[in-house]
């Protein structure tokens, strides 16, 4: 006589499969935590090296030009200088201008600031660097003047404008909205993972002095 069928026998029983589903959970979260860790710091690592090469073309462009690009206002890539100066001094990189990448590893638009007398093609070249002349934006933790900043607003991408030209959430942390708030000031922070006080922006600006000596060794002397 057949014995007969019993599920038992057919496989595993529920609470089985739910000790089995327990323990590939705890695998993949322990693997992909690490995982997801290693992808911010290599994009982190990508902006900072996007950043540095912004710099270096923003260079390049005042030694050509004899001032500095006017940020783009209407998100065409393009400066915005309007006859008698910039159209805003603070506003999106103007990437076709200077023939650069415009989106930062995280598919958001770069905030670019400039002091108008910098980016003033009508009295170029640039000005001449006395203690009044060197450029009246601040990065806080970082330098008290600078003729230009520019900002990548990180993985969170609050205060940012993305791909669509479209704007992302405003930035919760006193600090990155000081990054996002088109003022003349500017915050270099720690970065953090807190909620409603994180901070992940970075940011590369321009030395008055270097750049009065890239200047000058373009030929270009300064007034």
């Amino acid at each position: 006589m057949k014995r007969p069928f019993h599920l038992a026998y057919s496989g595993f029983t529920l609470l089985e499969m739910a000790m089995v589903l327990l323990i590939l959970g705890l695998l993949m979260g322990g693997f992909l935590g690490p995982l997801s860790v290693r992808q911010e710091v290599n994009k982190r690592q990508e902006a900072e090296v996007l950043l540095q090469d912004i710099h270096d073309t923003l260079m390049g462009f005042a030694m050509t030009h004899g001032h500095l690009p006017c940020p783009d206002a209407d998100g065409d890539g393009r400066e915005d200088w309007k006859g008698t100066g910039c159209g805003v001094s603070v506003g999106e990189l103007p990437h076709v201008t200077l023939g650069i990448g415009r989106l930062d590893p995280w598919n958001n638009r770069l905030t670019y600031a400039v002091d108008p007398l910098f980016a003033d093609r009508g009295r170029s070249p640039l000005p001449s660097f006395a203690s009044g002349d060197q450029g009246n934006l601040m990065v806080i933790h970082g330098i008290d003047h600078t003729p230009a900043v520019v900002v990548s607003h990180g993985s969170n991408g609050l205060g940012a404008v993305n791909m669509a030209n479209l704007p992302q959430g405003a930035a919760e942390s006193a600090s990155e909205r000081e990054n996002s708030n088109h003022d003349p000031r500017f915050v270099l922070d720690d970065y953090r993972e807190v909620p409603d006080n994180g901070f992940d922006d970075l940011m590369i600006w321009i030395s008055p002095h270097l750049l009065a000596m890239r200047m000058m060794q373009a030929g270009k002397p300064l007034p």
